[in-house]
């Protein structure tokens, strides 16, 4: 189904279906299911290793359902991080198009502050990424109901765009605009997501043997590869396709430490470290992208000069 179409139908049909139980309704399972492949098949190639995941509540309607678009290195949750959504109003048949963040850990960690955390956090992001400000030019947004969830979402909104069923554009500018807010959001964690500019450069010299005056740019890139790497998804794939052997060294925690060390081995992404790129998607194929490796091997890799390099590490070896 085009895109155009499942906005329309989820804005035409949530408000009735509100009055009916939400266990097994069709509108509920489109929103789960049909609606985020349908977003996936409108982004195309732009989709590479993103999630979607849509909500029309837990046990009843939410005030305000969502279709959330998740970079795994960042989150794969509504509750944390940051991520592209769609929200859909509380009353009216409008939807916002929304870079935004997870609140409950934001609330969690701040209290009564944390909209303010929230604001102050939507603003950064306006500012490094301000170069899609004018393609994503909605920074307010308004959702119509005094949840507190919801009223989160409204400080933690960064930019978008907002649609009305009765102005709904076309499929093109609907799609473009959400290859737009992808863009932005791949841009935003390339750039340093909602932290500091750079992890501090001491760290990353000490890691990745990487000279003091290496511009902000390529640092970026070290501060992206270990981004990767702690996802936890495809940290828990690579454990499950390689095992939890170290693939340089052989070290087995569990028959080193016995029990506390079962199931313990790092995941090591193989693509050099040069080739990551703002803006271009990074594949998650835990098969030919990823490694495992004991906590030594995996910080001696990233010292040489080819951390993507696993046979040339191994003959470094003195085994």
């Amino acid at each position: 189904m085009p895109l155009r179409e499942t906005l329309q139908r989820i804005l035409s049909e949530y408000s009735a279906s509100k009055s009916a139980p939400l266990e097994g309704h069709p509108l509920a399972q489109f929103i789960r299911g049909a609606a985020g492949t349908n977003i996936s098949d409108a982004l195309g190639t732009d989709s590479e290793g993103l999630i979607v995941q849509g909500s029309p509540g837990q046990g009843n309607w939410a005030s305000v359902p969502w279709i959330s678009i998740f970079d795994p290195a960042i989150t794969t949750s509504a509750t944390r991080g940051y991520y592209v959504v769609y929200l859909f109003h509380a009353e009216e048949p409008t939807v916002h198009l929304s870079l935004n963040q997870g609140t409950t850990t934001v609330r969690q960690e701040f209290g009564a502050k944390a909209r303010d955390v929230l604001a102050d956090r939507a603003e950064f992001i306006r500012k490094r990424v301000t170069d899609f400000r004018d393609r994503l030019p909605v920074f307010a947004i308004e959702l119509g109901s005094q949840a507190r969830l919801p009223i989160d979402y409204v400080a933690g909104h960064a930019m978008g765009a907002t649609y009305r069923l009765d102005a709904l554009p076309d499929e093109v500018s609907l799609r473009r605009d959400l290859r737009t807010i992808v863009g932005s959001y791949r841009a935003l964690t390339f750039r340093g997501g909602i932290e500091g500019d750079t992890e501090p450069q001491s760290d990353l010299s000490d890691e990745f043997n990487i000279p003091a005056d290496t511009s902000i740019t390529e640092t970026r890139k070290y501060v992206f590869h270990r981004k990767i790497e702690r996802n936890r998804t495809a940290a828990k794939n690579a454990k499950k396709f390689h095992g939890t052997s170290c693939q340089a060294c052989a070290l087995d925690f569990s028959k080193r430490y016995g029990p506390i060390g079962e199931g313990f081995i790092e995941a090591h992404h193989l693509k050099p470290i040069g080739t990551l790129e703002e803006g271009v998607p990074v594949k998650y194929d835990v098969a030919s992208d990823f490694a495992v490796l004991c906590a030594n091997c995996h910080r001696m890799i990233h010292r040489t000069g080819d951390p993507s390099d696993l046979d040339g590490f191994k003959k470094r070896l003195y085994v």
